[in-house]
């Protein structure tokens, strides 16, 4: 993709610019030949499931779409591979083709962007089955974990609380059914990021920096695009303007929410200016983020989850320490960090090792107003294996020093 092809063409970015996964999993484990992201039809059509507004539970606001019956009936929408499922048999469901919603896949294959419509906006679906490394059924509090961290962003970037750069797409509403013992989810998330966001010219999903374009592998990538064409200096602009500015975002999150984001290349975007100088850092699926209910504690926030235990953890935990070092050294280190290094490395021929101790130096500084047994001294990432979501052991590697912190 050329950089003047950039307006308008957000699904081309997340399907085609897109390398996939460090682990490949991304590729390997996706949806159907039909739904697939990367090679699947342009949209698909979800199905409606509707029922008695007693079988659902709602949190937050979900955008009408022209299809409601009664007052006394409600609705969710149901991944097309999903159709022929065992739980639509029951006679108190009517699942029923929705022949005008268009949904286009993204990157996370079960998250579909709305099109043609007037909300404007993104339904992250339930999918009895495995996407990437995880099973992605999507339950009551999985669904409405998201919504509950989106409002204690919003409340901490109202006041001023967070780093100026930092914000988020908003998941505003989840809406579950419940029936014979199971849970079955959808979340509506806004495409426009939260606050002020005027001097935004662009957004561009962290992967599609440094990912070739599946249909133009002859184009350059646009980070390289943007360094070329703008002139600027390619270590200045790579950590100066883009990682230590991510560095500093996610520990802003993590000290003054106790919220440690899961920022990986796909759940990270960034919002230029018309000088592709990055203004924002924005996040998305907050579903996916650790509560850290010691930290909240330590710091004296004022927050509480109805989705507790999901995503919560704590100090009385034998992996706290682990679950520190996972989503910093190697969510936000391998998936996003080195691969930008690797770029610099790559193209301008720049060694890395001459650049991490100014990346070391932003961490450090940030660490230094955590509690001094936050991180473990080692680092942990994960096996490349499948991970089982029903148990909370997790396929952890050890590695003797961080790379990214002191």
């Amino acid at each position: 993709m050329k950089l003047k092809d950039l307006h308008g063409n957000s699904a081309y970015l997340e399907r085609y610019v897109n390398n996939g996964s460090p682990s490949g999993y991304s590729i390997k484990c996706s949806t159907s030949e039909m739904t697939n992201p990367f090679k699947g039809s342009e949209y698909i059509n979800p199905y409606f499931c509707y029922a008695n507004k007693s079988c659902f539970i709602d949190l937050g606001s979900i955008p009408n779409l022209g299809n409601e019956h009664d007052d006394d009936t409600s609705w969710i929408l149901v991944h097309p591979d999903m159709k022929g499922h065992p739980i639509f048999n029951n006679a108190k469901l009517k699942l029923e083709f929705a022949e005008n919603i268009k949904l286009i896949p993204t990157a996370s294959a079960r998250t579909l962007m709305l099109s043609g419509s007037n909300a404007h906006g993104y339904f992250k679906l339930h999918y009895d089955g495995t996407i990437g490394r995880l099973e992605r059924r999507l339950q009551y509090n999985e669904a409405i974990s998201g919504v509950e961290i989106s409002k204690i962003i919003a409340s901490l970037i109202d006041e001023g609380k967070l780093d100026s750069r930092l914000t988020f797409l908003p998941e505003k509403g989840a809406r579950v059914l419940k029936i014979n013992d199971q849970e079955w989810g959808m979340v509506w998330r806004d495409e426009h990021p939260y606050g002020c966001c005027d001097n935004v010219k662009y957004i561009i999903p962290v992967f599609s920096l440094f990912s070739k374009d599946r249909n133009n592998p002859q184009d350059n990538t646009l980070l390289e695009q943007i360094i070329t064409e703008r002139f600027y200096d390619p270590t200045t602009y790579v950590v100066d303007y883009l990682i230590n500015p991510i560095i500093e975002c996610y520990f802003s999150l993590l000290k003054n929410a106790g919220i440690q984001g899961e920022w990986h290349a796909q759940n990270l975007l960034i919002g230029f200016d018309e000088n592709f100088y990055p203004q924002k850092i924005i996040a998305r699926d907050l579903e996916s983020m650790d509560k850290d209910l010691t930290l909240i504690e330590t710091f004296n926030l004022p927050f509480q989850f109805l989705s507790n235990p999901y995503k919560c953890i704590n100090s009385s935990r034998e992996d706290y320490q682990k679950k520190h070092s996972f989503m910093f050294d190697f969510k936000l280190g391998e998936y996003i960090i080195q691969p930008l290094l690797n770029f610099l490395q790559s193209i301008y021929f720049i060694s890395t090792d001459t650049l991490i101790p100014s990346i070391k130096d932003c961490s450090e500084n940030q660490i230094q107003d955590l509690p001094s047994d936050f991180f473990p001294k080692q680092w942990y990432g994960y096996k490349n294996v499948e991970i089982n979501r029903d148990t909370d052991k997790r396929p952890y590697i050890i590695f003797e020093k961080p790379k990214f912190r002191p």
